[in-house]
């Protein structure tokens, strides 16, 4: 505790002394969750009380040529209970010109989840046990961005690209962190991400994104990964589709390669003001090739999977949303016949 009331002092004192230079103004927000979980795999059942929380810190102001600029942070607790500061953003609002944007584990492009469709959170995205493999997202890494002013084209379309100059300098080399840059494997590697949405007609929204890595030599694949979606919403419901594609980057293709391939659908209808339900499937089949001589594309192809059913339940009361998910998982962990069940129930209040 009194590490992370030091962590909040000293943030807020330095906020503080840069705003009242800057004319900014600064804003606090948070997240509070208790959660009780039951669950397992195949006969392995287990019971967990979880509570976690956040807080944002957003500051924001205008200079004088005109332009806006915004800053905002992220605290969370690590194990331990030592308050983290981590997924931190600068973007500089350009006008017409769009905008240009410094992120630090944030910033994520992908549309891996765009469909947007589950009641407490878009499936696997709200804390069930699969595992997917959904390809890349320049959040990974520090990263920079350009987007395209809003309202420019027609449509609804926005289009934003992000690039990531050192995929190795997964901890930011920043002020705070001035040591030598990261010389791991991805050293000098590169990752770019397009994003693209659009609002077409009254209630129907869609998107797609695409990830690349380039590490500067001959390959025979390089790491890609694309998503796209449509969600259409009319009255009380909403429903959602999401298509998903990751292949691996390969020196050569004298070995054995997982690509995945992934789809999920869900519809979620408000039974009034309160209460809320929806239920979603997600779908993610590896398929596994085995090079049998050099230079070979693939001998021998093998694949597995998973799948996922979840139901979820909203009920918003007093300015805290109670939630119940029960989700079922076959082939979990791209395994074939292991089998996973969780129920858990929240009590969740933003402030």
């Amino acid at each position: 505790m009194k590490n992370i009331t030091k962590t909040l002092l000293v943030l807020v004192s330095a906020l503080s002394i840069s705003f009242a230079a800057t004319a900014g103004e600064l804003s606090v927000s948070g997240s509070a969750k208790a959660s009780y979980v039951i669950g397992g795999s195949n006969d392995a059942q287990s019971k967990g009380l979880g509570v976690g929380n956040e807080l944002n810190f957003t500051a924001s102001g205008e200079m004088d040529n005109g332009f806006t600029w915004s800053y905002s942070t992220e605290l969370d607790p690590a194990d331990g209970g030592t308050a983290t500061n981590d997924d931190s953003q600068l973007v500089i609002g350009m006008g017409d010109m769009g905008t240009v944007g410094f992120y630090d584990s944030e910033g994520g492009l992908s549309k891996e989840l765009g469909y947007g469709i589950g009641a407490l959170g878009t499936g696997t995205d709200y804390g069930n046990t699969m595992t997917i493999q959904y390809g890349g997202t320049v959040s990974t890494s520090p990263n920079v961005q350009y987007h395209l002013p809003a309202d420019l084209l027609p449509f609804g379309l926005t289009a934003k690209v992000g690039f990531v100059p050192n995929l190795a300098d997964g901890s930011g080399n920043s002020f705070k962190n001035n040591g030598p840059l990261q010389t791991n494997s991805l050293a000098g590697d590169t990752a770019t991400q397009y994003q693209v949405t659009a609002a077409p007609i009254d209630g129907l929204s869609v998107g797609a994104d695409y990830y690349s890595t380039d590490d500067g030599t001959a390959t025979a694949q390089d790491y890609e990964s694309g998503n796209y979606y449509a969600q259409y919403a009319m009255g009380n419901w909403k429903v959602g589709y999401n298509k998903g594609y990751y292949a691996p980057a390969l020196s050569n293709k004298n070995g054995s390669v997982s690509e995945y391939e992934n789809t999920a659908w869900g519809i979620e209808f408000a039974v009034n003001d309160a209460l809320s339900v929806s239920y979603n499937e997600e779908t993610s089949e590896a398929t596994t090739s085995v090079a049998i001589v050099a230079g070979a594309s693939s001998g021998v192809k093998t694949s597995v999977e998973s799948e996922m059913e979840s139901i979820q339940v909203a009920y918003i009361f007093g300015g805290a949303t109670l939630g119940f998910h029960v989700v079922d998982v076959g082939n979990a962990d791209y395994t074939a016949n292991k089998e996973e069940k969780k129920t858990q129930f929240t009590l969740a209040m933003d402030f």
